[in-house]
């Protein structure tokens, strides 16, 4: 037990009070007068060393006292750490490649937030292995060894390696996981509207939402594009509408986009009253020449493309990553490398990363129980004596 005010102490010299009270209380005595005795010279007594006859009350209330002296010093309790090693599996690990458990005194748990133990089945997790690690490494005492399985090719990482206190056994296994950055995305509801001069981009379009759908997560809403026939056909769950027809955007759809939506131009439908030259570029291609710009209007924001959706004039309709890297234009998502190798993003040892302090349990809220408990014994005794001497 530490005391966070250990000067709070000093309260401790109030237990001289109940001391002298309870001897000048003995030291008052009554003067009867006695016709016989009222002409005797009084002797002088003897000194005698004090007695206490109440003692208990006196016992009960020099407790009391003590007692609201260390409250008032903040007493903690730092309890003996758990020095057993830690170890953490990734939940996207293959039950074939799950190491044996050798060790009798390890801890096991999932690689995930909360750090669930092993024995429970493996939780969904698209966190960062990264935050988990320097979460898990500042979290347990300094003294505690880890070991982290991960899979050998994993997604949700940072920018660079972890940077932790303590080294940790770093033990890659075959396998991948199943998390994506394309599944962490938004789910989108895209109307189309396409002219006839437009519709060699609505295969190319389709096939994109449907590869999104394929990734969306079980429980998250499916990603879709549909059709419409005209601008006023717009549902209220739309949140991108791909205009791809060389008439002007309607000023209600304009006040649609204002309001929250997206809307993606042709490059050659009418920009309205725009100004362009405010715009950023949301989407390049492998050799950076701008292909999209986007610039935001109220809640919402305008996508205006630079060449047509033909494979002639943008090759990344053909290649494997479009659906992302156009996912990524309609949301302002910017391109995030997320997969990595784990032989090339084991932790690296800093000592000079920060780690928590294991907070101690105040004892304050018991220590107050017990006063209470004893000013209500003390007050019931002392009520007792008093009824004892009046009788």
């Amino acid at each position: 037990m530490n005391l966070l005010l250990p000067s709070a102490l000093i309260a401790l010299l109030a237990l001289a009070i109940p001391l002298l009270v309870h001897l000048v209380r003995q030291t008052q005595q009554k003067r009867i007068e006695f016709a016989a005795l009222r002409w005797l010279v009084a002797r002088a007594q003897p000194r005698r060393r004090p007695r206490f006859n109440e003692w208990l009350l006196l016992a009960l209330r020099l407790l009391l006292l003590a007692m609201l002296a260390l409250w008032l010093a903040q007493p903690v309790l730092r309890g003996h750490p758990d020095l057993r090693p830690w170890v953490v599996v990734d939940p996207d690990i293959d039950a074939a490649h799950m190491p044996a458990r050798t060790s009798k005194d390890a801890q096991w748990h999932w690689l995930a937030p909360g750090f669930p133990s092993i024995d429970k089945p493996a939780p969904p997790t698209s966190a960062s292995i990264a935050s988990l690690l320097r979460e898990l490494d500042a979290t347990l005492p300094k003294d505690v060894s880890l070991t982290a399985i991960v899979p050998e090719q994993f997604d949700a990482t940072d920018a660079q390696r972890p940077r932790l206190e303590r080294a940790v056994t770093w033990a890659p296994v075959p396998g991948t996981s199943a998390f994506s950055a394309s599944a962490a995305r938004k789910s989108m509801r895209i109307a189309a509207f396409v002219d006839a001069e437009h519709q060699a981009a609505l295969p190319y379009l389709r096939a994109a939402a449907t590869a999104w759908s394929s990734q969306t997560k079980p429980q998250a809403p499916t990603n879709s594009l549909r059709a419409i026939p005209d601008a006023a056909a717009l549902h209220p769950d739309d949140t991108h509408l791909l205009w791809l027809a060389n008439t002007t955007v309607p000023a209600q759809q304009q006040q649609w986009v204002r309001d929250g939506g997206t809307i993606l131009l042709a490059q050659d439908s009418p920009a309205a009253s725009l100004d362009w030259q405010t715009a950023q570029v949301t989407w390049r291609s492998a050799d950076g020449a701008p292909l999209a710009l986007r610039m935001s209007d109220g809640k919402g924001a305008w996508v205006r493309m630079l060449v047509p959706f033909t494979p002639q004039s943008l090759p990344a309709l053909l290649e494997p990553d479009f659906p992302v890297v156009f996912q990524d234009a309609l949301q302002a998502n910017p391109p995030i490398a997320t997969r990595a190798w784990a032989n090339t993003y084991s932790p690296v040892v800093d000592a000079q990363a920060v780690h928590a302090i294991q907070s101690p349990r105040p004892l304050g809220g018991l220590l107050a129980l017990l006063i209470a408990l004893l000013f209500g014994i003390e007050r019931l005794v002392a009520m007792s004596m008093r009824r004892f001497r009046s009788a």
